[in-house]
């Protein structure tokens, strides 16, 4: 499967299988419909109640800690499209992300902490568009919201993170 610009979509089915796999979970959550959007869109899922679109949400499945790096990154142009939709539909588009150990979520409108350059290099590049400007948000700020992680864990995470990044 490619894109209209004929660069390949990396997505697997193993990879659209995890998303719905947490989309469902938060959804019961946040009791909510959700289904999966056309690539056009460029994000992932729309969420909504008794038939209404209510949010917009980009879902990211990590093979690692949410202490294992101080920020989650996506594209700028990602993130763009994201504010984009939000300004046109009315609703709010979230960055969804789920680590081994924790769910969490941040909405677009937030301003990443900061704007690099980066992406799979070396080795790991798979074509010339694997290097991109990106937004880094502060794991700290997104709101974690796994239900089988209890409050006082996710209080302490939170306080261990902090202390990670300002390098204590």
């Amino acid at each position: 499967m490619t894109r209209s610009h004929s660069r390949p979509l990396y997505e697997t089915s193993e990879d659209l299988s995890r998303e719905g796999e947490v989309m469902s979970s938060v959804a019961k959550i946040w009791q909510c419909d959700y289904f999966k959007l056309p690539l056009s869109y460029r994000l992932d899922f729309a969420l909504s109640r008794h038939g209404r679109v209510i949010s917009l949400c980009e879902v990211r499945c990590r093979n690692n800690s949410i202490k294992k790096y101080p920020t989650m990154i996506c594209s700028v142009s990602k993130r763009e499209k994201a504010l984009s939709l939000s300004d046109c539909t009315g609703v709010t588009s979230v960055f969804l992300v789920q680590w081994t150990d924790a769910v969490g979520f941040i909405d677009f409108a937030v301003k990443p902490d900061f704007i690099a350059v980066g992406g799979r290099t070396g080795d790991n590049r798979r074509d010339y568009e694997d290097v991109e400007i990106l937004c880094h948000y502060s794991v700290e700020h997104f709101t974690l919201v796994d239900v089988k992680v209890e409050e006082v864990e996710v209080k302490d995470w939170a306080a261990e993170i902090k202390q990670m990044i300002a390098g204590d």
